[in-house]
C-alpha cells in the first residue's frame, strides 16, 4: 500500500476507530471479504521468519496454514450472506511497476542474506528457501494454490454447518484485477442493483492502508476493516497462534462522524450545501497525494511529519472560495485542484527554506546592514554598498574613456537586474555626472537595460556648436571649448572623488525582504533543477519536458480516482518516471484534458516476465527463461543484476525507490510472442484469464470431488457443494452507479446493531494535543478529543439506582455492549438489590474507609482511561454503575433461549455519563426465544450427541420424536470409558510432572530460600556504567499471577518448581557459586555487581557472563502465562498420542455396540449448533478426553473427532487429536504435525469428566437440586491445578448432613437412560468424590416456555426475580408453574474406587473385602471391613487418586 503508517495515524488522530475485538463485541455482518495476499504472504514467510537465511517451509505446511486463517477468520466473523475471496490477478501497468520493484528488492535481499550467513560460516539447510516471488499470477504455485482453495471450500460446504447459508466466491489468480480492487468492484455493482439492501453490513479484512479508502468510497456506513493487531517498535521473534493473535475492528461509521467532526466546521463557511459524502470523497483525493501504489508522493509530503494534517488545513481554507468540491464523484474539479496545489506550495517553499538554513543567516545580517547605513546617513556621511560600488566603477570607466571627445555613438550599458536601491543609485550618479539615462531599452535576449549617454544637446554632429558655425574665429572658439573641457573634467573628477570616499558595505537595500524572495527564488531554481537533472534526467530550462512530467502526473491523479470509483480506465497507462515534480512546479492544470484508451491487461506471462527478476526465473516457462539471462536477449535490459536504492527523504528500507529501467511493452510482447509455440498446454490454460467461481450447497448432489493433493489431503466421496462460475451483475438501462449514500439507510444512533455511533450521546469534538496512547505509546500529533456533554439534571444517586438495578443498560461506549446494573455506587453508599421476604428492594451500604479509598481508585481509572485511551473527556465521575456484561445466550432444559450474564468476578464499572439505556436496533444473536416444537428442532435424520450415563459423548442420530420426548441411534465402542480413563492415569503418572515445592529445592540445592525466589523472579543487578541488567530466570510473578509453563507453578502451598527447573539452576550456581552464595545478602530493590561478586576483579564483568549464559541457553524472557493456564510437556504429549494411536489400531467394526434410546427428553441430547449456549463452565483438566461437538468445526477440527487435552488457557483448551486433520498445527512443536489445535471451551465435551450426564441413578444415590432450583453458576475459565493437601472428602460409609427420603423421591419418575447395575451412577466419576452430573442444565424461567410447556398460572418473572438469578440468590418465592424447591439436600456417597491401569501394563484385581490398617499407598483404615459389598471401612489415607478408606468390591 502506498499511504505508510496511515493506519497509525488515523487511529491515533480518531482513537475510538480502532477496536479491540472480544468474542462479544464482533457486531453480525452480512459479507465478509479476504484480500487473500496478505493472508498468502504470512502463512508462506510469516513476519518471524523476516531476514532469516535458515527458515524453510513446505508448500503443505503453507497451504494447510492459509486454509486453517482462512477458518479463523470465517469462524470469528460468520458472515450470513457472501463470503468473497479475491487474489491478485494480473495488475494494470500503473500497478506492475510497483509490483517489479518490490520483487527486484525482494530477489536482492534473499541473496544478500544468504551470502552473509555463508559468509559467518552458517550451515544453511540443503532444501531451497521459499520464493515469495512466485506469489505473482500465472506462476505453477498460485496455479496449485488456485485448486487447494477451490477443494478447501468444497469441504467446507459439504462438512461445516455454518458455511451452507452463504454463497461463497473466489476470485483467483487467473481473474485480472487486483484483490482489493476486485473487492470493490463487487461492492459497487451490487449496490447498483435494486434490490441491493442500503444497510447490508460489510468486513473486509486485509493489510493494506488503502483499503480505508476502498471502504469509505462505498459510502456504505455499516463497513469495517478487519486486521491483525498492530505493534510498533521492538517486534518480538516469538509466534503465537491464531488462537492468540489479537484483531481490531476499524469502524468506518466512526470515522465517518469523525471526518464529520473534522470538516463539519465548513458547513457555515462555504456558499453551497455541505455534504459530508462530498467531503469523503475529497478526503480520499486529499490521500493520495502522500501516497499510493501508482504515483510516488509528492515531495517532502510525509504523513509522520504532519503532511495530513497540512493538505487539510489548506482543503478548509480554500473551500469557501472554491466555489465547490475537489472530488466530483471521481472526476476532479482540475481548476479547485489547481487552488490547493497553489496553496501547498508555499509548503515546499517554506520547506526549501528551513534546508537552506544560510538563506535565513543572509537575511538576518540585511537587517543589521540596513540598521548601519541608517545611522551613517543620519550623521551626513556616504555609504555604497558593493554592487554600487561596481556600477560606479564601470560608469568610472566609461566617463574616462569618452569624455574628452564624446559622440552620441557613446553608450554605457547596463543589464537593469537592479534592486529599487541600485536604480535610484543609477539614476542619481547619472545626473551628478549629467549624463542621460534611459531605462526602457531591451536587448536580444529580452532583458531590460539601462543605456547612459552623454549629453550632447545644443552640439553639431563634428564637435561644434550652432552658433559657432556663424563665428569666423575657429581660434577664438577652441580655447573657450579648452576652458569648458577643463570645468568639466574637475567637475567629473569632484563626483567621482566624493564617491570614492564613500564607505563600501555588503550589499543591502532598504527592502531587503524583496532581495530575500528574490535570493530565495533564484537559490530555489537552482535546487529545482538538480533535482529534476540528478533524479529525473529532465532539463528544468526545457518547457516541453517539464510540460510532459506535470501533466503525466496530474492525469496519474486522474486514473486513480477513476480506479477507486469506476474501475481500470486504462490497463496500459502508468507513470512512467520514479518521482513526482515538485509542487511548486504544478502549474496550469486547468487547461489539461485527459483521453485514456482502456486497452486489455497483459496474460499472466507477459506479467510475469514485466515484474520477476532473472532470480526468479523458474517461475517463468522455460520458453522464455533465457531472455532474462542471454546477453543476446533483445530485452537483457530489463533485468540488470545491480541496481541502485534511493532512499529519497524516507527513514525505512522498504520506502527507498528501486531505480530499475521501465518495461518497454513494445519489445516485451515482441520479444514473447516468437515463443509462445514453445507453451505445453497446461502452460497455455496457465496463461488465460478466466472468471470468478461460486461455490452453494446442495443437499441434492453426493458427486465425489478428487483431492487437490492426492495422498496427502483426502478425496471426498460424499460432496454436496455445486460450483459455477460467477459474473459479477452488470450496469445498463436503468441501473448505473449509485454515487453517495442510498435512501433508507439508517445512520448515526439509528445505526443497525454492533455498529458504534458518537451520537448516541450528546457531544463535542476539538483537536488537540493530548498523548491518546492507543499503540502502547503516547501520540505526539494532535487528537480528536470527543467531550460528553454532562447530564446536569442528573438525579441523586438512590433514585439512580432505583431506576437503573435489574435493568439492562449498554456499557463502553461508544460500541455499546448490552449487560445488566446490578448496584450503584457513589462516593459514600453502594446500592444494591436484597431480597426482603417475596420482594427485593434496595439497600444502601455506606463505604468502610477502606472501600471509600477504593471507590475513588476506580473513579479516576474510568476517567483517565477513558481520556487516554480513547480522548473521551467525561469530566467527573461521580456514579458508578456495576454491570454485569451479557456474555451470551444459554439454553435451558426446556429447549428456550435466555440471556445469560457475566458471574460477579467478571462485574465492570461503569461511569454513569457513558451510560445509554435504550438503542435502536436490538442485536438479533442476543434475543430470547421459547423453545421449538420438538420436531422442529430435532428432525429426523439430525445428528446430535448423546448425553446419557453410559456411552456418555457418543454420536447419534434422530430417529423420531414426540411432544416431548425423542429416540435417537447409537453406536460406539464399550472400551472407550476405560480408555479414556488410562489417558487421565497416564497424565497423572507422568514422570515429567514432579515438582518441588520451593523449600525443597532450595534444600536439595543447597541455597537459602530467599535466593531461590530472587533468582527465579526478575533481578536486576546495577553495573558501574549505570546499567542495569537481569540476570534473573523470570518463572514466576508473584503480583502479576504469572508463570511459565514446564518450569514453574503455584498452588495453595506456594510456588513449585520442575525437574527442569532444578536443573538449570543447579548448572547457573556450578557456573557462578559467587554471586548464588551472596543473593541473600543485600538490600533493597537493586543489587550492584559488586555486592554480588564481592571477591572479583572484575564483578560487571562476571554479571555479563552471567547474561550472556542465560541468552546461550534461551532463558531470557520466557513466554509468560497465566497461573490458571497449564500445559503437559511435548514427552507426554508424544505419548499420548502413542496410546491413542494403539487404540485406535485395536478397533475394529466388530467391536462396535448398538443401541436404540426411546422416550429420552430434549435434554438428554446435544445439538451441535447447542454446543456453544449449553456447555458453559466445564471443568477441565490436562489428560482429560474430548469430543468436538460443535458443528462449525472450530479450528478446522471435524465434528465428533476424539482428542485429549495437554493444554489449559483462561478460555480455550490445547487438544491433541486422534488422527491429523487439515488445520492442524503443532502446537508450538509440542506434538505432531496437524494433530494439534486450541479450541473454545463449549467446542468439545468433556469424556473424562461427564458433567452434563442425564439419569438418575439409585435412590440412595439422588442428585443434588438443579434446573429450576439450583442458579446457573458457570465456571469462568479453567481452574488453576492446586493441590488440594488440607482436603478431606467423605469416606464410606458416612451420612451427610441433609440426608432426605422428600429429596429421594422428589426425583424418583425421572427417566432413567441406559443405567447400568455395576457402573457409577448420577454422574459421579469412577475416579474420584466429585459430581458432574446436571452441572449446566441452567435455569427455568416460565415466562420463555414453548407452548406446549405453558401451564395455566405461568408469566414472566419480575426484574427482582431475575436479578436474584443473575445475582446468585438460592431461591425465590413459589409462585405457580415453579417446582417447589427441595426441603434437603443429600450428598452422594463416595463411589467404589477402582485403580486405574497403567497404559499398557494389567489392572490389579479387586479384593473381595475392604482393605484395612493404616498405611500409605495401599486401602488404609482403621480397623477391618465388614463383608458387606457395598461398605467399606472407615479410616484415612486410601488410594491415591480415589477414595480414602477401604474399598468395596465392585461386582
Amino acid at each position: 500500500m502506498g499511504i505508510p503508517k496511515f493506519f497509525r495515524w488515523i487511529s491515533e488522530r480518531y482513537p475510538l476507530t480502532s477496536q479491540l475485538i472480544t468474542p462479544n463485541s464482533i457486531p453480525t455482518f452480512d459479507n465478509l471479504y479476504l484480500d487473500m495476499n496478505g493472508i498468502i504472504h504470512n502463512c508462506s514467510h510469516p513476519p518471524s521468519s523476516e531476514n532469516d537465511p535458515h527458515f524453510r517451509i513446505t508448500e503443505e505446511q503453507m497451504i494447510l496454514a492459509i486454509f486453517a486463517y482462512i477458518d479463523h477468520l470465517f469462524t470469528k466473523i460468520k458472515p450470513q450472506k457472501v463470503f468473497f475471496m479475491a487474489i491478485d490477478g494480473v495488475a494494470p501497468r500503473a500497478k506492475m511497476n510497483q509490483q517489479r520493484s518490490r520483487r527486484f528488492r525482494t530477489a536482492k535481499d534473499a541473496v544478500e542474506k544468504r551470502r552473509e550467513a555463508e559468509k559467518k560460516g552458517e550451515k544453511l539447510p540443503e532444501e531451497k528457501a521459499f520464493d515469495s516471488n512466485c506469489i505473482t499470477p500465472g506462476t505453477p504455485f498460485m496455479a496449485r494454490l488456485s485448486n487447494h482453495l477451490k477443494y478447501y471450500v468444497t469441504k467446507r460446504i459439504s462438512e461445516d454447518a455454518e458455511w451452507r447459508n452463504v454463497k461463497v466466491i473466489l476470485s483467483g489468480h487467473d481473474i485480472p484485477g487486483e484483490g482489493e480492487h476486485k473487492i470493490q468492484e463487487f461492492i459497487r455493482l451490487t449496490k447498483a442493483q435494486p434490490d441491493y439492501n442500503a444497510n447490508t453490513r460489510h468486513c473486509l479484512y486485509g493489510l493494506d492502508a488503502d483499503l480505508i479508502m476502498l471502504g469509505l468510497l462505498s459510502h456504505d456506513p455499516h463497513f469495517c476493516l478487519l486486521r491483525e493487531e498492530v505493534t510498533f517498535g521492538r517486534k518480538s521473534k516469538k509466534t503465537t497462534g491464531l488462537a492468540n493473535t489479537n484483531f481490531y475492528l476499524l469502524h468506518l461509521s466512526l470515522l465517518r462522524e469523525y471526518l464529520d467532526l473534522e470538516f463539519g466546521s465548513l458547513a457555515t463557511q462555504i456558499s453551497f450545501k455541505y455534504d459530508l459524502e462530498r467531503v469523503i470523497d475529497d478526503f480520499i483525493l486529499m490521500a493520495v497525494f502522500i501516497g499510493n501504489d501508482f504515483l510516488p508522493h509528492l515531495p517532502d509530503l510525509h504523513i509522520n511529519e504532519g503532511a495530513l494534517e497540512r493538505i487539510w488545513g489548506i482543503y478548509k481554507e480554500i473551500l469557501p472560495e472554491a466555489g465547490g468540491y475537489l472530488n466530483e464523484h471521481g472526476t476532479i474539479s482540475l481548476p479547485r485542484l489547481q487552488m490547493m496545489l497553489d496553496k501547498l506550495a508555499q509548503f515546499e517553499v517554506d520547506n526549501f527554506e528551513e534546508e537552506y538554513a544560510d538563506q535565513n543567516w543572509y537575511k538576518g545580517k540585511q537587517g543589521k546592514e540596513i540598521e548601519a547605513m541608517e545611522k551613517a546617513r543620519k550623521k551626513g556621511k556616504m555609504i555604497i554598498t558593493k554592487d554600487q560600488q561596481k556600477i560606479l566603477n564601470q560608469v568610472k570607466q566609461f566617463v574616462s574613456k569618452h569624455q574628452s571627445k564624446p559622440s552620441p555613438s557613446d553608450r554605457c550599458v547596463l543589464v537593469n537586474n537592479f534592486t529599487a536601491r541600485d536604480q535610484r543609485f543609477v539614476q542619481e550618479l547619472g545626473d551628478e555626472l549629467h549624463l542621460v539615462t534611459t531605462w526602457d531599452e531591451v536587448d536580444d535576449y529580452g532583458q531590460n537595460l539601462v543605456v547612459m549617454t552623454f549629453n550632447l544637446e545644443g552640439v553639431s554632429e563634428d564637435g561644434g556648436s550652432a552658433e559657432a558655425d556663424n563665428e569666423a574665429d575657429g581660434e577664438e572658439w577652441e580655447s573657450e571649448e579648452e576652458d569648458e573641457d577643463s570645468e568639466g573634467a574637475l567637475a567629473i573628477q569632484r563626483v567621482f572623488a566624493k564617491y570614492n570616499k564613500a564607505k563600501v558595505v555588503e550589499n543591502v537595500v532598504e527592502d531587503f525582504e524583496e532581495a530575500y524572495e528574490e535570493k530565495m527564488k533564484e537559490n530555489l531554481d537552482d535546487w529545482k533543477k538538480r533535482y529534476y537533472k540528478e533524479k529525473l534526467e529532465i532539463d528544468y530550462n526545457k518547457p516541453e519536458e517539464m510540460h510532459g512530467i506535470v501533466y503525466r502526473y496530474i492525469e496519474g491523479l486522474q486514473w486513480v480516482l477513476n480506479y477507486y470509483y469506476k474501475g481500470v480506465s486504462s490497463w496500459g497507462w502508468f507513470y512512467n518516471y520514479h518521482y513526482s515534480p515538485r509542487i511548486t512546479d504544478l502549474k496550469g492544470i486547468p487547461d489539461f484534458k485527459f483521453d485514456f484508451n482502456l486497452g486489455k491487461p497483459f496474460t499472466p506471462f507477459q506479467q510475469l516476465m514485466g515484474v520477476l527478476p532473472e532470480e526468479s526465473k523458474e517461475h517463468v516457462p522455460s520458453a522464455y527463461r533465457d531472455l532474462m539471462y542471454e546477453e543476446t536477449s533483445p530485452i537483457i535490459d530489463f533485468y540488470p543484476k545491480d541496481f541502485a536504492l534511493d532512499m529519497n527523504g524516507k527513514k525505512q528500507d522498504w520506502e527507498a525507490v528501486i531505480k530499475i529501467p521501465f518495461i518497454d511493452e513494445e519489445r516485451l510482447l515482441r520479444a514473447m510472442a516468437s515463443r509462445e509455440v514453445r507453451l505445453t498446454s497446461e502452460e497455455k490454460s496457465r496463461n488465460q484469464n478466466y472468471v470468478a467461481t461460486q461455490f452453494v450447497y446442495d443437499g441434492d448432489q453426493e458427486s465425489s470431488y478428487p483431492s487437490s493433493a492426492p495422498g496427502y489431503f483426502p478425496d471426498l466421496p460424499k460432496s454436496q457443494c455445486r460450483s459455477s462460475p460467477y459474473h459479477l451483475p452488470t450496469l445498463g438501462g436503468d441501473i448505473d452507479l449509485v454515487l453517495g449514500l442510498l435512501d433508507g439507510v439508517h445512520l448515526g444512533a439509528k445505526a443497525l446493531a454492533g455498529f458504534p455511533s458518537l451520537q448516541t450521546l450528546p457531544h463535542q469534538g476539538t483537536l488537540g494535543y493530548h498523548g491518546v496512547n492507543v499503540f502502547q505509546s503516547d501520540s505526539k500529533n494532535q487528537s480528536m478529543i470527543i467531550t460528553v456533554t454532562s447530564k446536569h439534571d442528573r438525579p441523586n444517586t438512590g433514585d439512580i439506582a432505583k431506576k437503573l438495578i435489574g435493568q439492562r443498560t449498554f456499557h463502553s461506549w461508544p460500541y455499546l455492549h448490552e449487560g445488566m446494573v446490578v448496584a450503584v455506587s457513589d462516593d459514600m453508599f453502594k446500592y444494591e438489590l436484597q431480597k426482603m421476604g417475596k420482594s427485593a428492594k434496595v439497600v444502601s451500604t455506606p463505604h468502610n474507609p477502606f472501600q471509600a479509598i477504593a471507590w475513588k481508585k476506580t473513579a479516576d481509572h474510568i476517567e483517565h482511561h477513558n481520556s487516554k485511551r480513547f480522548g473521551i473527556m467525561i469530566g467527573n465521575v461521580d456514579v458508578v454503575l456495576h454491570v454485569r456484561p451479557l456474555k451470551g445466550m444459554k439454553r435451558l432444559h426446556t429447549g428456550a433461549l435466555v440471556k445469560d450474564y457475566e458471574a460477579p468476578e467478571k462485574e465492570i464499572a461503569q461511569a454513569y455519563q457513558l451510560a445509554v439505556s435504550q438503542v435502536t436496533f436490538e442485536d438479533e444473536r442476543y434475543i430470547e426465544q421459547a423453545a421449538p416444537p420438538m420436531a422442529q428442532e430435532f428432525p429426523e435424520g439430525e445428528k446430535v450427541i448423546f448425553l446419557g450415563q453410559m456411552a456418555y459423548g457418543t454420536a447419534a442420530q434422530v430417529m423420531s420424536t414426540t411432544e416431548t420426548t425423542l429416540d435417537v441411534s447409537l453406536a460406539f465402542f464399550p472400551s472407550e470409558k476405560q480408555e479414556n480413563l488410562n489417558f487421565s492415569k497416564l497424565v497423572a503418572h507422568r514422570p515429567e510432572a514432579v515438582y518441588y515445592p520451593s523449600p525443597v529445592l532450595s534444600r536439595k540445592l543447597g541455597i537459602h530460600p530467599l535466593s531461590l525466589s530472587r533468582i527465579t523472579s526478575t533481578l536486576l543487578v546495577l553495573l558501574d556504567d549505570g546499567s542495569k541488567t537481569n540476570i534473573g530466570l523470570a518463572l514466576k510473578f508473584e503480583s502479576k499471577g504469572l508463570k511459565v509453563l514446564g518450569f514453574s507453578r503455584k498452588n495453595d502451598r506456594g510456588w513449585e518448581y520442575s525437574e527442569k527447573t532444578a536443573r538449570i539452576i543447579s548448572e547457573y550456581k556450578q557456573a557462578f557459586p559467587e554471586p548464588f552464595a551472596n543473593l541473600d545478602n543485600r538490600n533493597g530493590d537493586i543489587v550492584t555487581s559488586s555486592e554480588l561478586c564481592p571477591t572479583s576483579d572484575n564483578p560487571d564483568k562476571v554479571i555479563k557472563d552471567m547474561k550472556k549464559w542465560l541468552k546461550e541457553r534461551d532463558l531470557v524472557d520466557p513466554e509468560t502465562v497465566t497461573l490458571f493456564a497449564e500445559q503437559l510437556e511435548k514427552e507426554t504429549v508424544k505419548t499420548i498420542e502413542k496410546l491413542a494411536d494403539q487404540y485406535r489400531s485395536q478397533k475394529s467394526p466388530n467391536y462396535i455396540k448398538r443401541a436404540v434410546m426411546k422416550a429420552i427428553p430434549r435434554q438428554a441430547v446435544l445439538k451441535p449448533s447447542h454446543a456453544i449456549y449449553r456447555l458453559q463452565g466445564q471443568v477441565f483438566a490436562v489428560g482429560d478426553r474430548v469430543i468436538m461437538v460443535q458443528d462449525a468445526a472450530a479450528g478446522g477440527v471435524p465434528l465428533a473427532m476424539k482428542g485429549v487435552v495437554v493444554g489449559l488457557g483462561t478460555r480455550d483448551i490445547d487438544v491433541v487429536w486422534d488422527v491429523p486433520f487439515m488445520g492442524g498445527e503443532t502446537l508450538q512443536g509440542r506434538c505432531s504435525e496437524y494433530r494439534g489445535s486450541t479450541v473454545p471451551f463449549t467446542s468439545c465435551l468433556n469424556l473424562t469428566r461427564p458433567q452434563f450426564a442425564i439419569g438418575v441413578g439409585a435412590e440412595q444415590n439422588a442428585p443434588r437440586a438443579m434446573g429450576d432450583n439450583a442458579a446457573f453458576k458457570p465456571q469462568l475459565g479453567p481452574r488453576p491445578v492446586l493441590q488440594m493437601q488440607n482436603y478431606q472428602p467423605s469416606a464410606q460409609g458416612r451420612r451427610t448432613f441433609n440426608n432426605s427420603n422428600a429429596h429421594q423421591q422428589q426425583h424418583q419418575h425421572q427417566p432413567q437412560i441406559m443405567k447400568h447395575p455395576n457402573r457409577p451412577q448420577d454422574g459421579h466419576h469412577v475416579n474420584g468424590n466429585q459430581s458432574y452430573g446436571h452441572a449446566a442444565q441452567g435455569i427455568k424461567q416460565p415466562q420463555v416456555q414453548s407452548h406446549q410447556q405453558a401451564g395455566p398460572g405461568s408469566g414472566p418473572q419480575s426484574h427482582g426475580e431475575k436479578l436474584a438469578n443473575v445475582l446468585g440468590a438460592k431461591h425465590f418465592a413459589h409462585r405457580p408453574g415453579h417446582a417447589v424447591p427441595p426441603q434437603s439436600q443429600q450428598r452422594s456417597p463416595v463411589q467404589n474406587t477402582i485403580p486405574l491401569p497403567v497404559p499398557g501394563s494389567q489392572a490389579p484385581v479387586a479384593q473381595q473385602n475392604g482393605g484395612g490398617g493404616r498405611g500409605r499407598g495401599a486401602h488404609r483404615g482403621r480397623g477391618a471391613n465388614g463383608n458387606a459389598p457395598q461398605r467399606g471401612g472407615r479410616g484415612r489415607g486410601g488410594n491415591r487418586g480415589g477414595a480414602r478408606g477401604g474399598a468395596p468390591t465392585s461386582t
